[in-house]
């Protein structure tokens, strides 16, 4: 029996090695199938290796930095910080800060440190040795990359000591200043992130730092008008998305960029090559997916049955109609948004009412500082670049601030300033309350009743940095072989919130034409936030530098306003009659300017001079005047230059004496990408001034010539004050004119009542 189990043992045994010998060859077969599909796979549209990029950020790019004086430590100021980001879409391998300061000759040291932390994590304490006082010092901080996350926050903290006996904290001798030619320096990574629209706008525009947004627009073919709309609204929202760190829309048609986001318009009848197997849509769609060919490149795929469609949802997507989540989202209902009132973008103030000081702040805490010498504390105010302001004009201030109460000894003072002016400073008061005081402030002139106060108009502009800096005394002394030790403690200021400034009392008129206003906030399409009276003229939708220079025109525009153009017109190679019912728009023009608009003879005029600046270039013959003679003007100059020159032109439009034309032309399509990369907010040092400005890469020039118009509502009385203020001798005239006016009529009133007294007498002698 035992022998029989054992043969069947061996029997089993034997079966199994044969089986496992039969099924060698197939495993094998399969496991090489497999890898074959793993290589396959990461041949195809996806890449596992991550390719690393090493990013050098100056010092004096980083926020809070001085980009000359870069950042100075001291006994009353002793920490400072500098704000970084990261893209979410990013990942850092490797991080590490070149780190470039001088220490005052005067410290101990040893004793005297300074400390880096990284989102409050130590990362290094530098001793100052003896060798390095006086002297600039390079040092090199390595941190820690798994602590960096999206905001970060670089905190340098300076002990110094200066003497081991009756140390004054607040002493000149105790200070570091940290170079602003020290480097940050980044190892990134750029992950590959999930096909899912909850993200956005992640990470097709760049919300997080100051970094431009670079997306890519692609057309199937040449766009037409419904198209170009569509994506005249996308390109404003993100202007607004950005807000100041800007963005830039080069153009493809029918053809993939070599890298980076991109995002493409497709109808069902008009797909480019590299989708021509998207499947057709039935409502309007926005689907995100990955770029082919390339590691971690996003596409967004706007998709529409028609190009009626795709307008619809470029709108919804920036009104927020499409519920976004996962890859692909459906716009099923487009909900109508009411048009914009005059003079309401979001980024003005309201001059319709008082506005508080609370709602000009864009984060916690804004309007409260601390320390020895508490930091200033600044407000932007952007007021609509059209408000009249003339000699003596003032604007109503109820100031309500808070501060801690200062030293008997000496003066503490809060100096109220408008964009680097100093309008007034006041004393703070020791004897005044602790927790809050209510003031008066009189800024220019006497103090005025019901608790407000005047501030001379003079230094507003479009863009306001509203400055309140609170500077206490501080006074230190000490006698020989005594020493009282005093550590300062942080002083805390704070402005009220519900502190009130009011420009209600002003109208809304201007001397046009004026291109200063036109770059720093879009006027005169800014009217309207939605530009519903804008429409927009590409003499050639083909060209993609016109393109590019539309799309970043209207994201600087949105920027500025913080809404999207959703109501603007856009046209491409209009014909007469397209152009005839834009009596009512305010025209935007890039490439040449349409032969209706320059049938005017203040059209020409300005045209012509345009083109000789542009012919002339940059030397030292730019005319500043012209022959008034109508010229027939051809916009495509035929002199090239290298580099490309562009133009920025104004005029009143022939159509309606109310309405402008501001018309972007160029001699190439490289002076037209200049003019686009220009365009790109607070990425360009040109700007633009008078009637016309020629830029040659970031140099620019400007001046006046054409006819000069108002726009705007002004009171028949305020014009004729307007003026006045302007021909000093016609009111010298006028006054004499109406004193004579007065003597007459008053030589007659007074006739008229010693005849009647004269006639009274006479009957009561008679009686």
């Amino acid at each position: 029996m035992f022998k029989i189990k054992q043969l069947l043992c061996i029997v089993l045994v034997a079966g199994s090695v044969l089986q496992a010998a039969l099924s060698a060859p197939a495993a094998e077969k399969n496991a090489k199938a497999l890898t074959d599909t793993i290589k396959t796979e990461q041949s195809g549209n996806r890449v596992e290796n991550i390719t690393t990029v090493l990013q050098h950020i100056p010092f004096a790019n980083l926020e809070w930095v001085d980009e000359t004086g870069g950042l100075s430590l001291s006994g009353t100021v002793p920490r400072r910080d500098v704000r970084f980001t990261i893209k979410r879409d990013e990942i850092v391998t490797k991080s590490e800060l070149q780190l470039f300061y001088t220490p005052s000759p005067s410290l101990i040291p040893v004793r005297s440190q300074l400390n880096i932390y990284l989102n409050g994590v130590l990362q290094k304490s530098i001793p100052i040795k003896k060798e390095d006082l006086g002297k600039k010092v390079s040092e090199i901080i390595e941190f820690d990359s798994h602590i960096i996350r999206d905001q970060n926050q670089i905190h340098f903290e300076f002990i110094g000591h200066y003497t081991d006996y009756c140390e004054n904290p607040v002493d000149t001798t105790i200070w570091l200043n940290i170079s602003s030619q020290s480097i940050l320096n980044l190892s990134k990574q750029h992950l590959h992130i999930a096909n899912d629209l909850s993200s956005f706008p992640i990470p097709f525009f760049n919300v997080s730092n100051q970094q431009k947004s670079v997306l890519s627009v692609i057309f199937a073919e040449t766009p037409d008008n419904n198209t170009l709309k569509a994506a005249s609204v996308f390109a404003s929202y993100g202007g607004v998305l950005t807000s100041w760190s800007g963005v830039d829309y080069p153009v493809f048609i029918n053809e993939l960029p070599a890298s980076g986001n991109l995002v493409v318009f497709i109808t069902n009848d008009k797909k480019p090559d590299f989708l021509k197997d998207y499947p057709n849509v039935k409502v309007p769609c926005i689907e995100m997916a990955d770029v082919p060919g390339t590691q971690a490149d996003k596409m967004l795929i706007i998709s529409a049955p028609d190009t009626k469609g795709l307008v619809d949802a470029s709108r919804a997507l920036t009104q927020g109609n499409v519920l976004f989540n996962g890859p692909l989202s459906m716009v099923l209902e487009l909900l109508e948004t009411q048009k914009r009132k005059p003079y309401d973008a979001p980024k003005w103030i309201d001059t319709s009412k008082k506005v508080t000081f609370g709602s000009l702040t864009f984060y916690d805490k804004q309007l409260s500082s601390q320390g020895f010498t508490p930091s200033p504390i600044e407000v932007e105010m952007n007021l609509p670049p059209d408000l009249y302001f003339v000699n003596g004009s003032r604007v109503d201030v109820n100031l309500i601030y808070k501060y801690t109460k200062p030293m008997n000894i000496g003066l503490s003072q809060m100096r109220f300033i408008i964009n680097d002016h100093l309008i007034r400073s006041y004393p703070l008061k020791p004897e005044s309350e602790t927790s809050h005081i209510t003031e008066n402030i009189p800024l220019l002139g006497g103090l005025s009743l019901f608790n407000k106060s005047k501030i001379d108009s003079s230094f507003l502009r479009p863009q306001n940095t509203l400055t309140f800096d609170f500077k206490y005394s501080m006074i230190f002394s000490s006698k020989v072989n005594e020493c009282t030790t005093q550590l300062p403690i942080d002083n805390q200021v704070e402005i009220d919130p519900n502190s009130t400034i009011d420009f209600t009392d002003f109208y809304h008129f201007t001397k046009m034409p004026n291109l200063e206003i036109f770059w720093s906030s879009g006027y005169p399409f800014s009217i309207y936030a939605d530009l519903q009276e804008t429409a927009a003229i590409v003499n050639n939708p083909g060209d993609t530098s016109e393109l590019n220079a539309l799309f970043n025109t209207l994201a600087r525009i949105g920027s500025q306003l913080g809404f999207p153009a959703l109501n603007v017109e856009v046209l491409g190679n209009p014909s007469d009659d397209e152009i005839k019912n834009l009596s009512d728009y305010d025209l935007l023009v890039f490439g040449q300017v349409p032969l209706m608009l320059r049938e005017d003879n203040n059209a020409n005029v300005v045209l012509d001079a345009t083109q000789q600046s542009i012919n002339t270039s940059f030397n030292d013959s730019v005319p500043t005047h012209f022959n008034d003679e109508k010229k027939e003007v051809t916009m495509k100059i035929k002199q090239k230059n290298a580099s490309g020159v562009g133009a920025f032109v104004s005029f009143m439009s022939p159509l309606n004496s109310n309405k402008t034309v501001v018309a972007l032309i160029s001699d190439s399509s490289e002076g037209m990408e200049n003019i686009a990369r220009n365009m790109i907010v607070n990425h360009g040092s040109s700007q633009t001034l008078g009637s016309v400005t020629v830029i040659k890469g970031d140099t620019s020039k400007s001046f006046d010539v054409g006819e000069t118009y108002y726009i705007g509502d002004l009171p028949w009385y305020q014009r004729i004050y307007y003026i006045l203020l302007d021909n000093p001798w016609f009111l010298m005239f006028l006054c004499l004119f109406c004193a004579v006016v007065f003597c007459i009529l008053m030589y007659r009133f007074l006739r008229q009542i010693q005849k009647s007294r004269l006639k009274m007498q006479q009957l009561r002698k008679e009686q």
